[in-house]
């Protein structure tokens, strides 16, 4: 475990005096920004304001993991060919594992900023009396822990392709995202990856926010049931994989 956050802290201590922190904080403020400016004076229920602001992040997520992936990855490779990741513990696995744990925890707590702008704004500049902030931490906790095989799959793709690939596959996953939010979505979201956050994000909001049937009410129970094996189940999975991956993997140039 002291090994897991010594790692931890080297990784921030490498990309601190970089973009990358800032990307995570002026990301979600710009973003809360836009939005309540575009809604001032607009007609809007707290469910509509919530659900609308919180997709968006939802289907541009994987377009920023496959960048931010991309931005650590190339960092690694600069700074000797990815060999910092295998000396630095005698457990070769735990630096891929703390390496996937910073990005994942740094998006994390990207979402959850702007869940907290977001209801800060709601409250102060839209005028809204009862602003439901639990409502808007689960958002952003179901939105973060769905994004976790979203980092998995960038951060391979980065280590084994390049940056390059992993913003083209960050992209289409950012399609594939739209696309799970429509009914097109409905009956295959949960054997998506790209849809299960903001699929688990739009359920829950329904629950919380909106005037539901029972027979409404039951079927978003189960349908998040089946989301939560299909997700649990295979990020766990791929976990697996690609720890017995890394412990294999010998750090070779994205150009051999």
């Amino acid at each position: 475990m002291i090994g897991i956050w010594r790692f931890l802290y080297a990784d921030y201590y490498k990309v601190k005096r970089t973009p990358y922190p800032w990307l995570h904080i002026c990301l979600p403020l710009g973003w809360s920004i836009i939005y309540l400016l575009y809604m001032q004076g607009r007609q809007a229920t707290i469910l509509s304001l919530y659900s609308g602001y919180m997709e968006m992040l939802g289907i541009v997520l994987p377009l920023l993991s496959g960048i931010i992936c991309g931005m650590v990855t190339m960092q690694e490779e600069q700074a000797g060919e990815f060999q910092n990741l295998f000396i630095r513990s005698r457990i070769k696995e735990i630096g891929y594992f703390s390496k996937l744990l910073f990005v994942w925890a740094c998006g994390s707590l990207a979402i959850m900023l702007a869940a907290m702008l977001l209801g800060a704004g709601v409250s102060f500049l839209l005028k809204m009396d009862q602003v439901p902030y639990l409502t808007f931490v689960w958002g952003a906790i179901y939105l973060s822990i769905g994004s976790g095989i979203l980092y998995m799959i960038q951060l391979w793709v980065s280590f084994t392709f390049g940056m390059g690939v992993s913003i083209l596959l960050g992209g289409a996953g950012t399609l594939i995202a739209a696309l799970m939010i429509t009914s097109v979505g409905d009956l295959i979201w949960h054997y998506i990856p790209w849809g299960w956050g903001v699929r688990m994000m739009d359920s829950m909001a329904l629950l919380q926010l909106g005037t539901l049937t029972s027979g409404m009410r039951a079927y978003l129970e189960h349908d998040m049931q089946t989301g939560w094996l299909w997700m649990i189940s295979v990020t766990l999975l791929m976990l697996a994989i690609h720890l017995i991956w890394f412990r294999q993997w010998e750090g070779s140039k994205h150009t051999e």
